[in-house]
């Protein structure tokens, strides 16, 4: 953990989120300003998120964070993910909010390729992209140059302002969304509030699990569940995310 040199180091975090706000503004004002839909917008979007692996990348070399990435931590994240995308299947089948028969035969009527884009584009570019940048350098970032406070308070200060930089991060999408009409300011500030909450919840999945795999995964899963996208519920594998991961944390306690 080196900070000889914070000053530098400070630099390059102020770059870094200045080009990942001034990059995805001018990336939402083109898709607006030129109507790009499509295959053209599948594309740029992941060229868009190539930019934030390499921005993340940057920082996390520079101030020499190492985010481990084993064969354990693989499974663990794809084994918590699995749990808790079960259990939101389930209730919402409980619930009777979707009708588990009707969304499987959408899945199987829908081609194949399309499913794979879909994951590839959500769960590897999307989910593991913001984590791998707000999470994994942001957080740590933001920890290390905090440095008048004991390591617990720097760390509830450093995920709160990440939290609200991920919050603010969606600003330029939730107002193309309002000047195209599919949202009202009222509801623009609500998914505000929202994504606050769930930068939290990332954030607390993260410091807990030390596995951003896990954390990538359940938010790129959060976003594409398969089934039941539109009950809005699919913060349920969030949730139980973090269950599987203070379960694992308090066996620990007890054997120590």
């Amino acid at each position: 953990m080196s900070q000889s040199h914070p000053k530098n180091g400070k630099l390059v975090l102020t770059v870094i989120i200045t080009l990942t706000f001034i990059v995805t503004i001018l990336y939402w004002w083109a898709v607006k300003l030129f109507q790009v839909q499509g295959l053209p917008l599948y594309f740029t979007m992941l060229g868009l998120y190539l930019f934030y692996f390499m921005l993340a990348w940057w920082g996390l070399k520079h101030e020499q964070i190492s985010l481990p990435v084993t064969k354990q931590l693989l499974l663990k994240a794809l084994a918590w993910s699995l749990v808790g995308w079960v259990v939101f299947v389930l209730m919402i089948q409980l619930l009777g909010l979707v009708q588990l028969a009707e969304e499987l035969l959408v899945l199987q009527n829908t081609p194949a390729w399309k499913i794979g884009a879909q994951i590839l584009s959500t769960w590897l570019f999307v989910g593991m992209g913001e984590e791998v940048l707000f999470r994994g350098y942001y957080l740590k970032a933001f920890w290390r140059h905090f440095t008048v406070a004991t390591d617990r308070r720097r760390m509830v200060k450093a995920v709160l302002l990440v939290s609200a930089l991920f919050s603010l991060w969606h600003l330029p999408t939730r107002i193309v969304s309002v000047i195209s009409g599919e949202m009202d300011w009222l509801t623009l500030l609500v998914s505000l509030l929202v994504m606050f909450l769930f930068g939290l919840g990332f954030a607390y999945l993260f410091i807990h699990s030390n596995n951003i795999i896990l954390t990538g995964l359940v938010h790129g899963l959060m976003n594409y569940p398969l089934i039941g996208k539109e009950t809005q519920l699919s913060f349920i594998i969030l949730l139980v995310a973090i269950g599987c991961a203070e379960i694992v944390r308090l066996i620990a306690r007890k054997k120590s």
